[in-house]
């Protein structure tokens, strides 16, 4: 692994294909291959054996590209890997989605980078909070928060359209430093909205599970990511973000991007690692019997987290 990566491969989604022993091409069939032989070990049972079946299940069409770039979030474990030709060159803590509004797993691509992004909330958070309710009772607080709102095609402030917040088709929060989406948006081909983005929020980059979005993934190293995407060194980005640059950049070549959900992962001595299944996709994998154990750290796994926990 280059220096100054950080150390958490076990977390990472092509951490065997890190391991001198085994290439890239050969990387899914070595990981199927540690989570079956973990599985009929017959050690496992109840929320480890879940995990092995889901991930089996959820991997089963999965392949790794050998040559070049590829941006993988596993979501139970909130870690963002930035991968090159087959070698981790930047890891990453990254918020995802809360239970009610969980992070899609998606294979798909990246279509542009944004510095200075604008925020089109999406109309199911507008439902979900009553955001025209509130414009209608408390303009202020849109202006305060640098948003401006769409009436009849025209875009207008707050205060204009809070005697008739239902003709509101859009409420569009301006750049800087108190947007919802930070200083730096990484758009992908999706039909459900769903993006990579910087954050007004870094704290919750400190929680142990990472739950906090509404289903888009937040990430803490987003500056040296997107300038990666494009080939450009961190700092001509912070250059573009400074300068007010609000163009959409697309990458020379096309970056693969895939969300996984992943609870069981080998690392590259081929010891299991377990994650929360956090949106609870794996079931509870059955009763355990006397002699057995379904903690995270039974017979020399490794966790990340010290139990499983969903808050």
């Amino acid at each position: 692994m280059k220096q100054g990566i950080r150390s958490l491969a076990a977390a990472a989604f092509l951490v065997a294909a890190l391991g001198s022993h085994v290439q890239a091409e050969g990387a899914v069939d070595w990981i199927r291959g540690e989570l079956r032989t973990e599985l009929e070990g017959g050690a496992t049972c109840g929320r480890r054996h879940a995990a092995l079946m889901g991930t089996l299940d959820r991997i089963r069409r999965l392949s790794l590209p050998s040559t070049g770039k590829v941006l993988v979030v596993n979501v139970p474990s909130g870690v963002v890997t930035a991968y090159e030709d087959g070698v981790a060159v930047i890891e990453s803590r990254a918020v995802v989605g809360r239970e009610t509004t969980p992070t899609p797993e998606l294979d798909t691509y990246v279509t542009y980078v944004r510095p200075n992004p604008t925020w089109t909330v999406p109309e199911s958070i507008l439902e979900r909070k009553g955001w025209r309710e509130k414009l209608g009772k408390n303009p202020d607080f849109f202006e305060k928060n640098g948003f401006d709102v769409v009436v009849g095609g025209r875009t207008v402030p707050p205060g204009e359209a809070a005697h008739d917040p239902w003709s509101v088709r859009a409420f569009v929060q301006r750049p800087g430093e108190d947007n919802a989406l930070g200083r730096v948006k990484i758009g992908i081909a999706n039909s459900q909205a769903i993006y990579i983005h910087d954050t007004n929020e870094p704290g919750h980059f400190e929680d142990e599970v990472r739950l906090a979005s509404s289903g888009c993934v937040r990430v803490e190293r987003i500056r040296e990511i997107s300038a990666w995407l494009l080939d450009l060194p961190t700092d001509r980005l912070d250059e573009m973000i400074d300068g007010d640059d609000a163009a959409n950049h697309v990458p020379r070549q096309r970056v693969r991007v895939i969300l996984g959900y992943w609870t069981a992962w080998p690392d590259a001595d081929g010891r299991i690692r377990y994650y929360p299944d956090v949106y609870g996709k794996d079931g509870d994998g059955g009763t355990c019997m006397p002699g057995q154990s379904d903690a995270p750290t039974a017979n020399g796994a490794t966790e990340i987290w010290t139990e499983y926990k969903t808050r």
